[in-house]
Formats: C-alpha cells, sequence, structure tokens
C-alpha cells in the first residue's frame, strides 16, 4: 500500500519538475524581493506544496466515497500511510463523466476477471474462454485509455506553465519600456517609475494567478490518477 506514496511522489516530481530550474513568482513580487536583497536581507521564497492546493468546485471534498473507495482509504489509514488522507481527497475529485465511467468499467471488468480465475487476473485467464478473452482485451483497451488521457492532463499542466511565462514575459517587456529601471531599489527609480511599476504589477498578476491556480487543480487532479492506478494494482488482493 506504501506504493501510493511513491506514485504520488513521482506525478509531482514529474509535474513540479517541469518548473524546478525558475522562479515562477509573478515577477513584480521577483522584483521586489530583488530589490530587498539589495538594501536589506532577502525575503523567504513560501514553497506551497499539494496539501495547501486551494479548494475549487471541481474538488467535491464533501461528496461521500463508494464503498470500495471508503474501503480502500480506511486501509491506507490502518497502515499509515503518509499520503493517506492526500489519496481519499483525490478520491472525492469530480473527473468529469469520461474518466468516472472509464475507472468504473476498468475496475468491473478487473473484478470479474480475479473472480473468474481465482485472484490471479488477466494472467491466470483460460484460452478456451471465450468471455475471459474478450473482458481482458476489452480492459487492456481501457487501461491504454487511462494511461492517454493521464498523459494529457500532464501536458494540461506543461501548457498552463507555458501560458503563466508568457504572461510574465509581457509583463517584462511592457516594464522595460514603461519604467526601465523597475528591477533597481526604489530609491534609484526615476520619478513616476515606482507608481508605473505598481500598476502594471496590479495589471499582470491576477492573470499569472489564473494560471497558476489552474496548475495547482491540475496536480491536485493529477493525483486522482496515481491513486487510482494503485487501487488498480491491487483489485484482485480481495479475491
Amino acid at each position: 500500500m506504501r506504493r501510493i506514496s511513491i506514485l504520488i511522489c513521482i506525478l509531482s516530481l514529474t509535474l513540479c519538475g517541469i518548473a524546478s530550474a525558475q522562479d515562477d513568482r509573478p515577477l513584480g513580487d521577483v522584483a521586489r524581493d530583488t530589490r530587498a536583497a539589495k538594501s536589506a536581507a532577502p525575503k523567504a521564497v513560501k514553497v506551497v506544496t499539494n496539501d495547501e492546493v486551494p479548494a475549487s468546485g471541481d474538488q467535491g471534498a464533501g461528496a461521500p466515497l463508494s464503498g470500495d473507495k471508503q474501503a480502500y482509504c480506511e486501509k491506507l489509514r490502518q497502515l499509515k500511510v503518509p499520503s493517506a488522507e492526500q489519496s481519499c481527497t483525490a478520491l472525492r475529485l469530480d473527473m468529469g463523466s469520461e474518466y468516472e465511467e472509464l475507472t468504473a468499467r476498468i475496475f468491473a471488468i478487473d473484478k470479474n476477471i480475479c473472480v473468474a480465475t481465482a485472484g490471479k487476473g488477466s494472467a491466470g485467464k483460460r484460452a478456451n474462454d471465450p468471455q475471459l478473452v474478450a473482458q481482458t482485451r476489452e480492459v487492456s483497451g481501457l487501461h491504454e485509455k487511462f494511461q492517454e488521457m493521464m498523459k494529457a492532463q500532464m501536458k494540461a499542466y506543461t501548457d498552463a506553465l507555458v501560458a503563466a511565462n508568457e504572461i510574465r514575459k509581457e509583463e517584462v517587456e511592457e516594464l522595460s519600456t514603461a519604467a526601465p529601471n523597475w528591477e533597481r531599489p526604489t530609491s534609484q527609480m526615476r520619478p513616476g517609475e515606482q507608481q508605473r511599476f505598481e500598476e502594471i504589477d496590479r495589471k499582470y498578476k491576477a492573470r499569472i494567478q489564473e494560471k497558476e491556480d489552474l496548475q495547482q487543480r491540475i496536480l491536485a487532479r493529477g493525483t486522482r490518477y496515481a491513486v487510482d492506478q494503485d487501487r488498480m494494482s491491487q483489485v484482485c488482493d480481495s479475491h
């Protein structure tokens, strides 16, 4: 069961690692810290973790879990898996009908195969049983679809990151024209530059924050993929 913590860790590293080499805060914040560092001690940068992902309309925090999901959560808690609560929260996410129907079908077929093969799964299917052969073929295709959807989720994260960086680039270009000394300490800025800097900062900050919030929501939804992958690997454990 501790495999789930590893899966979530790998997912987080894969998604967050895309941005690990750059400071993805709004440029206005970076500029303020840069100027402060030149005249005083540098400010500490707060690292936002998965546990701090803001609540959103698609998280469904109060949605009840199905019997299977609840049993999985209880097992994680009993084993004191570090990511237990994070995993249970992910299971309450509303991933949309396509995802929910896909995963429900995967679990249903896998359970049937496990029962028919005494817990051996597709590896224990009988070649002369047409029904098992058909179910194994179908679930194999569904698993491929699941992997494709997970890759698309990772691409969405990358796209949101690129979009945020494009906005930051626009901000830098505008600042370079309207307030050329924006990176310098306030005392070294020309008259009116501080005001122009603050106006431009406000103009872009909301747009950047929107993309960053999207990244966090995608990361939270990505956790659901990792959790369901772990659940799929354990379908035969109870049969």
